[in-house]
């Protein structure tokens, strides 16, 4: 294998209004660099008829653009790119994540989550795999060796990957094929001059929304499973009284609750293992909330206006100033009105997991990126349903990336298995 190859091993959590993603270089890892970029940036993308940037960066400015600090962090949220690969039909210059929101182009793309299109068939999630994969090959390159590579850049990946629970079920060994099959081609177009990053998918392996996030749950361990009963007997004083740590983090039998923008999942767990037949998904997520309150705005208040759900989500997601406090409050309003709607379909359809899952269940975990701005109506609402069965709301500030963790933690595994397998072949003259 070649030392000019680069390799990434990443868990990407393709979400219907965000990219949260764990990507490292195994390479830069193994000399003791810590190489593990945490990626958080809106899932859309403008596609645009122009070949190259009206003003591309000089090359020179690539070490700042790219390396170690906010500005390299940030880097996901600028690229631009175009992809040559049998996952994509155009060959389109795409601009990524929170540039895409403010960029004027041919087309804008984000997920549709009042359709019956799957993630898995959405062309965007290919999109943004490649490019999020991409972008952190051509950052670790330029911070390795402070330039822009004179030569195609060769990167062999390693993935966990995650779908709503239907789609997981049957869609999960072919959408994995569907990267395993052939090399893709990602030309990087922000600077001067293109780069070129071959990619080539060495595993893929495919989660389930929502049981990844479980996943990291239990690794975090008795740390988080502190925090989680100190917040639950902050909202109930005298909830589970005797419990500790130790114990909730021995619990074998929960059901997840996992709200995203477009999908709720309900992941469940008996006996430790994923419970596929008890599990399910609802079609509608945050998003859902989003695009009714925007369709009521333009109806009814025109100086609330927004292009997609994603700036609106950006836009009621930050501190208002105080001359945006009047239009933050009204469309405040709106969304948390439409949210009732989505509340009661979140508890309907929680009500049925319950029961299916049976009496064995132990605790409700709720997390996901569409929880947090929920949490005022949601938690109530779960509370009265699950009635004597703890309800654990995890803090938004780390329950959106728990499936970018449990998706890490499996292509990390897996990455450590296969190197132990070549390491045990090299010292065995026979398997050799």
């Amino acid at each position: 294998m070649s030392d000019d190859i680069i390799h990434l091993v990443g868990g990407i959590d393709v979400g219907n209004g965000y990219v949260k993603a764990l990507v490292a270089d195994t390479d830069l890892m193994a000399e003791g660099t810590d190489a593990i970029d945490e990626i958080d940036m809106p899932s859309a993308v403008v596609s645009t008829s122009r070949s190259t940037p009206k003003v591309p960066v000089p090359d020179e400015a690539a070490l700042a653009q790219l390396g170690d600090g906010p500005e390299g962090d940030d880097f996901y949220n600028r690229l631009d790119a175009s992809l040559t690969t049998p996952l994509v039909a155009v060959g389109d210059r795409r601009i990524y994540g929170r540039a895409a929101l403010s960029f004027r182009g041919s087309k804008f793309t984000e997920f549709e989550v009042l359709s019956t299109h799957s993630t898995a068939d959405q062309e965007l999630s290919k999109v943004l795999v490649l490019g999020v994969f991409a972008a952190k090959a051509l950052r670790d390159h330029v911070r390795t060796h402070q330039v822009l590579p004179d030569h195609e850049l060769q990167v062999e990946v390693r993935a966990g990957l995650a779908l709503p629970i239907t789609e997981y079920v049957a869609r999960r060994a072919s959408y994995a094929a569907e990267f395993t099959s052939g090399v893709h081609l990602v030309t990087i177009k922000n600077f001067s001059t293109p780069v070129s990053v071959r990619l080539r998918f060495t595993d893929v392996q495919v989660m389930a929304e929502g049981a990844s996030a479980q996943f990291a749950i239990t690794d975090k361990g008795e740390p988080l499973a502190a925090l989680l009963l100190a917040d639950l007997r902050s909202r109930e004083p005298g909830a589970l009284e005797g419990v500790t740590a130790a114990d909730l983090v021995a619990v074998e039998n929960t059901v997840g609750v996992d709200v995203g923008e477009g999908t709720t999942n309900f992941p469940c767990f008996s006996a430790g293992r994923f419970n596929a037949e008890a599990s399910a998904t609802l079609n509608s997520g945050y998003g859902t909330a989003l695009i009714n309150a925007m369709e009521r705005m333009s109806e009814s208040d025109r100086t609330l206006a927004f292009s997609s759900r994603k700036q609106l989500a950006d836009f009621l997601a930050h501190h208002p100033s105080p001359l945006q406090r009047g239009r933050w409050d009204r469309a405040q309003g709106y969304v948390t009105e439409e949210s009732r709607y989505l509340v009661s379909d979140i508890v309907s359809s929680f009500t049925d997991v319950l029961a299916q899952a049976g009496a064995t269940t132990e605790a409700v975990y709720v997390y996901g990126g569409g929880a947090g701005p929920i949490k005022e109506l949601l938690d109530p609402a779960l509370l009265e349903a699950a009635g004597d069965i703890p309800v654990l709301y995890l803090d938004s500030r780390y329950s959106r990336h728990l499936n970018r963790e449990g998706l890490y933690l499996m292509a990390s595994a897996l990455q450590r298995a296969a190197t132990k397998k070549s390491s045990s072949r090299k010292n065995d003259p026979v398997a050799a």
